[in-house]
């Protein structure tokens, strides 16, 4: 093996031990070490053993009071949401457009997706945002706090039509005997408001 796919293979073992101890943030340093090392496997050739992990990889951060969840394999960025520029006439749903390194990318607004009360800004200073992988274009999605990657078992979750516990049913995939709440990723790309408004983005900014 040569030198640097050892070195990747370290840093996935560590990153591994990270998430095995309960690894929490206050940053997405984490994060985005996470989603370096997911492009590396995809991107590496398919004769590449790799270690077997229990279940599904998630990233779980706070809307509120409860905590959500997305695939890392849906996902493609996290950052620190700076600013955004709402965009008069649109859907609730869209919190507004950001500048992410000269691209213009939708954002979400998750609490008004979810029937969640808007954050109290006196409160809430600092938000994150965690972009979805879409068709031609990343959009991303408003969330209060980051908290940490875990693994769940598709087969533990229950749910949202069984669970009777008023969220939108729409949106949400499952959820675990732990409350983690897993978000439908396809559900949120399928919003009328993300099918192609990019001449509406561009003129918000």
């Amino acid at each position: 093996m040569s030198g640097t796919g050892a070195q990747k293979l370290g840093l996935v073992e560590r990153l591994h031990r990270q998430v095995a101890a309960g690894f929490t943030m206050d940053d997405p340093i984490f994060v985005e070490q996470v989603l370096r090392i997911r492009a590396h496997r995809l991107a590496a050739a398919r004769t590449v053993v790799e270690d077997k992990v229990p279940g599904t990889a998630v990233l779980c951060f706070g809307i509120g009071a409860e905590t959500y969840a997305l695939p890392l394999s849906d996902l493609s960025e996290v950052m620190p949401l700076a600013q955004w520029t709402p965009v008069p006439g649109l859907a609730q749903h869209l919190l507004g457009v950001t500048n992410v390194r000269g691209e213009i990318r939708p954002v979400l607004n998750l609490h008004a997706m979810l029937t969640l009360p808007e954050p109290d800004p006196a409160q809430q200073p600092r938000f994150y945002v965690v972009f979805l992988r879409v068709p031609g274009r990343e959009v991303g999605l408003r969330v209060d706090s980051l908290s940490r990657i875990c693994f769940i078992d598709s087969q533990d979750l229950t749910v949202p039509h069984e669970a009777a516990n008023g969220l939108p049913q729409r949106f949400v995939a499952g959820i675990t005997p732990e409350t983690l709440i897993l978000l439908d990723s396809r559900q949120i790309q399928a919003l009328d408001v993300l099918q192609d408004r990019r001449a509406e983005y561009r003129r918000a900014t």
